[in-house]
């Protein structure tokens, strides 16, 4: 005789009873708690293997992001040959420590897409929801050009089929779509900024980091929202705190430029560094970056002497963050949509050449303006621009510093120029600009100021990384 064993027959008849209830096995596996998948997957079910490969990536069922994870469970299945292993390998491939390697993302998708037995195709045809998701990612993906040629009319059948079936990372990239006049008006695609924002609070209702992350982003662009920093901060610190490494950068530089709230360095740093786990260089930038404005406002804040009762503007401006979101680009039909994940969403900082001098002549040469000031505010330029800048019995008023700033580096002031070059450096108030930096730290230690030539050999130190 022999032994059963009855776990492992419990949890076959309880998969069994759900498909038979459900339909599929993929609308099965989406409403089910994560322990159960984990027995299944523990029993080398395939499916079961491959769906918590996208669970762990996504921060799905209430988990924290973990490419790691997510990995050991798509090799698992994709030594057992299953569509959706080799998919979730193909997907994995966008990131770190697996990627980015567009030649396995083609190799994967290809190998699901053109399974000899058509079972991703077939599945998705009984509307099952992953395999209707894995679809539509293929079908928004360049590398499996030229044996597939993008369809985004195609995807969002797919991804809107997988959305209704309840599957919230494609409800985030349906939201996508239907936020961003991203496609050709003639594939019927409609713009729909209300829907988008409904799948999006849908989805972070549950949790996920990309419907948190861009939510943050609608609120901070105003897109179907008001805008509104508060609660892009709430949204962005959401997908942050559970794994996703550009939230992380943006919490950030929210923290370190006091975007909706006040300038809290130590915090910056410290999202900077979880961020470092997947965009390593990108992140020791942003540390540096943190150190050098600690460094500045710690030697500031013990040198202000006390201003005048005036005030210049009683209207503050709030720079915006140095990290600044990317709009979505307008795209012919072959444009891959941002992937729910996606390691670069954010824009890569116009920098100089490092092997270059430092200082172009086109700065060196330029004539800046010079502003009108009244006998009293032309006593002292950079005193009253300090107290502008740092809010110093007054409100911020980053407009009236950099003007103030001007006029005094202009007329010879050092530390006016180290202002200056700090703005430029910061983006904070104005736009952000390192040549510009360069050229205003130069001068300013040229003209003397000892703290102008180490924010100089820091920020060319940085920019030759």
């Amino acid at each position: 005789m022999f032994k059963v064993h009855r776990k492992p027959l419990y949890i076959f008849l309880l998969c069994v009873l759900i498909q038979a209830v459900s339909g599929n096995e993929g609308e099965a596996w989406v409403l089910s708690k994560y322990e159960r998948l984990k027995e299944a997957a523990d029993q080398n079910d395939p499916y079961a293997q491959g769906f918590l490969a996208l669970v762990h990536a996504h921060g799905d069922k209430g988990l924290d992001i973990s490419i790691e994870d997510a990995l050991s469970f798509a090799e698992s299945s994709s030594a057992q040959d299953h569509w959706l292993g080799h998919f979730a390998m193909g997907y994995l491939a966008r990131f770190v420590p697996y990627g980015p390697n567009p030649q396995k993302v083609k190799a994967y998708y290809l190998k699901a897409f053109q399974d000899p037995d058509g079972t991703l195709i077939r599945e998705a045809s009984r509307h099952d929801p992953i395999a209707a998701y894995a679809l539509a990612e293929i079908f928004t993906s360049d590398e499996v050009r030229p044996t597939v040629i993008p369809d985004l009319k195609l995807a969002a059948g797919y991804y809107e089929l997988s959305s209704q079936k309840g599957y919230s990372p494609a409800s985030v990239q349906l939201a996508l779509l239907k936020l961003h006049s991203i496609t050709d008006p003639g594939l019927g695609i409609v713009r729909d900024i209300k829907g988008g924002i409904k799948l999006l609070v849908q989805a972070a209702k549950g949790g996920l980091p990309a419907a948190h992350h861009y939510l943050g982003r609608s609120y901070f662009k105003g897109i179907g929202v008001e805008a509104d920093n508060g609660m892009a901060l709430v949204h962005f610190q959401a997908a942050a705190d559970k794994g996703k490494p550009t939230s992380q950068l943006l919490v950030a530089d929210f923290h370190a430029y006091g975007v909706s709230g006040p300038v809290k360095i130590d915090i910056a740093i410290r999202y900077a560094r979880l961020a470092a786990f997947q965009l390593q260089e990108k992140a020791l930038q942003k540390i540096q970056e943190y150190e050098l404005l600690r460094t500045n406002q710690n030697q500031e804040e013990d040198s202000i002497p006390t201003p005048p009762s005036e005030t210049l503007n009683n209207n503050p401006i709030i720079p915006a963050p140095a990290l600044e979101l990317p709009p979505v680009p307008s795209a012919p039909v072959v444009q891959r949509l941002p992937s729910v994940y996606e390691a670069k969403i954010l824009p890569e900082i116009d920098q100089p050449n490092p092997s270059a001098s430092p200082i172009p002549e086109s700065f060196k040469n330029e004539k800046l303006p010079v502003v009108e000031m009244s006998p009293k505010s032309a006593s002292n330029p950079r005193l009253l621009a300090k107290n502008a800048y740092w809010g110093k019995g007054q409100v911020v008023d980053l407009d009236a510093a950099f003007t103030l700033f001007t006029q005094s580096a202009n007329a010879g002031d050092g530390e006016s120029a180290r202002y200056l070059g700090m703005m430029y450096m910061q983006g904070k108030g104005i736009e952000k600009n390192f040549e510009q930096a360069l050229y205003w730290f130069d001068l300013a230690a040229q003209r003397g100021d000892a703290m102008a030539k180490t924010n100089l050999e820091k920020l060319q130190a940085i920019l030759a990384k």
